[in-house]
């Protein structure tokens, strides 16, 4: 049966070019009511110009992302509703991270996160009233893998695979159903990046057939899944987990013992599983093993100590935070405790103190104040040699409340908090050419919760800037890694049992951490795992997925027919770790031609 777009009201952000304008005409050929939105009135008019003379309807809506409701409103008053959201529209602010500015920074993440929010959200009560609604949200290669000199762009486009998790979970009682996609294809935005011989094979038109099949009303049941599209070529991409390895949550918990067996968190060879919203089962499992657990190897010298290191860790008045910090402290470490509660910094200065470490109390926002810790650790210590980024706060709601006073101050806390205390620290890390930086995510980061479409999508964030960053920090023995705990809290304790509460202490998340921040560790850009003594990792899987010729885009009714060919995963499955691992399977389409001829 062909895909329905009949009648169907799509709104295409960025649409006044590039991939926008596929899709437009795509939706126009369709039978679809096509909403061009875009910030120049005369590029929206053009594509609304072409879509109408080819038969189809289209209106253009010009304006900001940032202005949702007012798009959406030109949007209801020409067609009456709207039922397909397609958040396309984008900006480049590319900049190594010594010289990105906030400015640079701000504009990415406004456009391309806030702005698939503030459309969501216009959209959202129009989708739950109808119980019909489709969102694309657009991410990028190097939002999945990370790209260097793209710190901001590869934490927006992040976020938004998150994004469309929690949406869909929240969605699914209404029929709303949200993906993401992470395509290349020809537009102004990438001509800044590529060559046009390597653009010529990228035909934004070998990305509109996805649109289609997500949103067609008859499509296939699809929802919360991230695809990679261009040149002619679909697959599906999903997170896979390693098994891990639990450590005798006891005193005999070292950085040395987590060495040791640190190979074990990185072992894909048996036991791999899916990330789930759900850690139950491996918890209880986790419940039962502790007690019988031996304590820890220890590996080779040197013994374990932190004595002269000097690590800053912010939100650390309690919680995760003053577990890390006492951690540290008992081997010595000079630890620099950032709260903007005083009384929790110097209670916990105290205790640092008391353990054999050095303490110093660094009071403030890491949103407002960064500059100023990091001068105060160089003041007291001379250097810096680790960071771990823990601050953050929660303004968990369903997303149909989600107002911008919930949504942005979780980005300006966990993003931008870890983002300018991570630039404030980079020169002395440079000129050292030594750095450990930690950033914090969450498991609601990877899978995304209910009710979290601001944390989580913050936290999946973090994860997108943690990647490019640790292709920059690299050279410079600068390791980047990121940190998803669970620990039992104040929050938990009212539900958990004390035999879970004595099992997932923070102080068990305390030693992965700290071996993130230490010279032992060698890896950059992981995502960890963590809780109970228990670390593991996360890589990437792809679907081998089909290719059509490179000269000649697929229609959506074509990829439709091989749909479950697609997104089959075999043993012929890929695991890309780069950019440049995720364009093979595309680069060695260009030459998969309909005449059979290769292309000169």
């Amino acid at each position: 049966m062909p895909l329905d777009f009949k009648d169907l009201v799509v709104i295409i952000t960025g649409g006044g070019g590039g991939l926008g304008r596929s899709y437009a005409h795509m939706y126009g050929r369709g039978g679809a009511k096509v909403v061009v939105n875009d910030v120049s009135a005369e590029n929206a008019q053009k594509v609304v110009n072409e879509v109408t003379s080819a038969g189809g309807k289209a209106i253009a809506a010009v304006g900001s992302v940032l202005e949702g409701q007012k798009i959406v409103d030109q949007a209801v008053k020409a067609f009456g509703t709207v039922h397909v959201l397609i958040n396309n529209a984008g900006i480049l602010r590319d900049k190594s991270f010594r010289n990105m500015t906030q400015a640079e920074f701000d504009a990415v993440y406004d456009i391309h996160v806030q702005g698939a929010y503030a459309m969501t959200r216009a959209v959202w009560p129009i989708f739950r009233a109808q119980k019909f609604g489709r969102i694309v949200n657009t991410s990028s290669p190097a939002g999945v893998y990370g790209n260097g000199g793209q710190t901001n762009y590869s934490g927006a486009k992040h976020a938004l695979i998150i994004f469309s998790q929690v949406l869909d979970k929240e969605g699914v009682k209404y029929n709303i159903k949200a993906n993401t996609i992470a395509p290349i294809a020809a537009s102004a935005m990438t001509e800044t990046v590529m060559t046009k011989e390597v653009l010529s094979h990228f035909d934004a038109d070998h990305v509109a057939p996805l649109i289609g099949v997500l949103t067609a009303r008859n499509g296939p049941d699809v929802g919360g899944r991230l695809f990679e599209v261009g040149a002619g070529f679909y697959a599906e991409t999903r997170w896979q987990q390693s098994e891990g390895y639990v450590w005798k949550a006891d005193d005999s918990f070292t950085p040395s013992a987590v060495d040791l067996m640190w190979p074990k968190v990185k072992d894909f060879s048996k036991n791999v599983t899916l990330p789930s919203q759900s850690d139950g089962a491996r918890m209880m499992e986790i419940v039962g093993l502790q007690p019988k657990l031996p304590p820890n190897p220890q590996g080779p010298p040197p013994a374990s100590s932190f004595k002269g290191y000097t690590v800053i860790i912010t939100g650390a008045g309690a919680g995760l935070g003053a577990s890390y910090a006492r951690y540290f402290a008992r081997f010595g470490g000079n630890v620099v405790v950032n709260d903007i509660n005083a009384k929790a910094a110097n209670a916990i200065v105290d205790e640092v103190n008391k353990l054999g470490g050095v303490g110093l109390a660094a009071v403030g926002s890491v949103e407002e104040d960064a500059d100023a810790i990091v001068a105060a650790t160089v003041a007291k210590f001379g250097t810096v040699h680790a960071l771990i980024n823990n601050a953050g706060i929660l303004r968990d709601k369903a997303f149909v409340n989600m107002t911008p006073e919930l949504f942005t101050p979780l980005f300006n806390i966990h993003v931008r908090g870890s983002w300018k205390m991570a630039k404030a620290v980079w020169p002395i890390m440079h000129k050292q050419n030594y750095g450990r930086i930690v950033n914090t995510s969450s498991p609601n980061g990877v899978v995304g919760a209910h009710g979290q479409s601001n944390y989580g999508t913050a936290k999946a964030a973090i994860i997108g800037f943690t990647k490019a960053l640790a292709i920059e920090g690299k050279k410079n023995n600068i390791l980047v890694n990121a940190l998803a705990p669970s620990a039992g809290t104040a929050m938990t304790a009212t539900i958990w049992t004390q035999e879970l509460l004595d099992t997932f202490k923070a102080d068990f998340v305390a030693p992965i951490t700290a071996y993130l921040a230490s010279e032992r560790c060698h890896d950059t850009s992981m995502v960890v795992k963590s809780f109970g003594g228990l670390a593991a990792t996360y890589r990437w899987q792809r679907s081998y997925g089909i290719v059509f010729p490179n000269d000649k885009p697929a229609t959506p009714d074509q990829l439709a027919s091989r749909w479950e060919e697609a997104v089959k995963f075999d043993a012929r499955a890929t695991y890309p770790a780069s950019t440049a691992d995720s364009r093979g399977q595309l680069a060695a389409n260009f030459t998969n031609l309909s005449t059979g001829k290769a292309k000169l």
